[in-house]
């Protein structure tokens, strides 16, 4: 089994079918703007190579019932990784953003190249636990805590983590693994893994992500592409809160937790926190939300998104938090006679960042916005 090489009409088929979940055919015209001959010649290509499948509408009504184009979530799987400060979190995802199967792993190694190799690994021994055939994997996603420089491979990571200081990380990651590797920072990630996996089906577009990890970071959806900027570092919401005060950040809360008498090393450490730990919790959502509330009214003067997302590396129920938070109180507008952008918490839950790095190469493989004049393209992906 190849991976396809996709036009991009036949990706832009994909995207609709994708995020609607399933749609007749005439539909699917309507919606896309191409001639119905157009739309049976390639969904009937589709249906060939395994992408598609096409089904009656189970409505119990009588007459014939119509039928409906769904992706086939099984033909094709990605990983991705990411990381927190002592973890690395492996998981194999499908066609639907299901998680087939997650490791989390201990980060033992000083080097990216002996990181990299410990990924490496562990997909390939899941995709064998799961009885998979290698060559429905279209590639690995790496979501990494950092920013890239000016040369696109140089990775300036958060000083949290040693492994990344190395200026060839990117390189060692691509160079472990005989499949398509694509590295992205972590909040840029995210925002793929919510547009693509994390609406339900919804038209978010533009939708801007905060991704709460050990700083403050973000990516935006803009037209359904991944809005990257000149060097892949667009989307820093931490630039509005200095780094010798107290910010809206993970490591900001668990410097919080441990100076109450609540010490917690990593963030796999936050939910089992016991009950006398609530009042600190309480402070920092409280404190993080006012301060993301001035985050939320730039981004929507900035970008004027359909939608704003919290998450990040913090558990769902914090996320939750911190989004109520946001909005328990009235917020004026970017402008007179606007209103701010209306604020979620993601929907992905503990994995959205496995399930956002293994989103980059399950993009860049079949959605239209990984598609720039004719060519697949991704700043710091290679394509074997």
């Amino acid at each position: 089994m190849s991976i396809p090489t996709l036009s991009l009409n036949e990706r832009r088929l994909i995207e609709m079918i994708s995020m609607q979940g399933e749609i007749a055919r005439v539909d699917l015209t309507q919606r896309s703007g191409m001639t119905g001959a157009s739309v049976t010649r390639l969904t009937a290509g589709l249906i060939e190579m395994g992408l598609l499948s096409e089904e009656p509408e189970r409505t119990g009504a009588q007459g014939q019932p119509r039928r409906l184009l769904r992706l086939r979530a099984d033909r094709f799987i990605a990983a991705g990784v990411t990381f927190s400060l002592s973890r690395m979190e492996v998981a194999v995802v499908n066609l639907a953003g299901s998680v087939l199967a997650s490791r989390s792993l201990s980060v033992d190694a000083t080097t990216a190249s002996g990181v990299a190799t410990g990924a490496q690994g562990a997909v390939q021994s899941m995709v064998a636990d799961l009885s998979i055939d290698q060559s429905r994997l279209v590639g690995i996603g790496c979501s990494v805590p950092g920013n890239f420089g000016t040369v696109s491979h140089l990775l300036k990571a958060h000083p949290f983590f040693p492994a990344f200081e190395d200026s060839g990380a990117v390189e060692a990651f691509r160079d472990s693994f005989d499949i398509p590797c694509y590295v992205e920072n972590d909040g840029a990630a995210a925002a793929l893994g919510e547009y693509v996996f994390g609406r339900g089906g919804e038209a978010d577009d533009p939708l801007l992500f905060i991704h709460i990890g050990h700083g403050v970071g973000g990516g935006v959806i803009i037209d359904g592409r991944l809005y990257r900027g000149a060097h892949g570092n667009a989307c820093l919401p931490g630039v509005l809160y200095p780094y010798d005060l107290p910010r809206p950040s993970g490591q900001d809360l668990l410097v919080c937790l441990s100076r109450a008498g609540f010490p917690v090393t990593d963030f796999d450490g936050i939910p089992g926190l016991p009950h006398d730990a609530r009042p600190e919790l309480d402070a920092w959502v409280k404190r993080a939300a006012a301060q993301l509330r001035q985050a939320v009214r730039v981004a929507t003067g900035f970008f004027d998104p359909a939608l704003i997302v919290i998450g990040g590396r913090l558990p769902l129920d914090l996320n939750e938090r911190l989004a109520a938070a946001i909005l328990v109180e009235p917020m004026e507008g970017p402008s007179r006679g606007l209103l701010v952008a209306p604020v979620v918490a993601s929907r992905l839950g503990a994995q959205a960042g496995a399930i956002g790095a293994a989103c980059i190469p399950l993009f860049a493989t079949f959605f239209s916005g990984a598609v720039s004049d004719g060519g697949s393209t991704h700043i710091n992906g290679r394509r074997r």
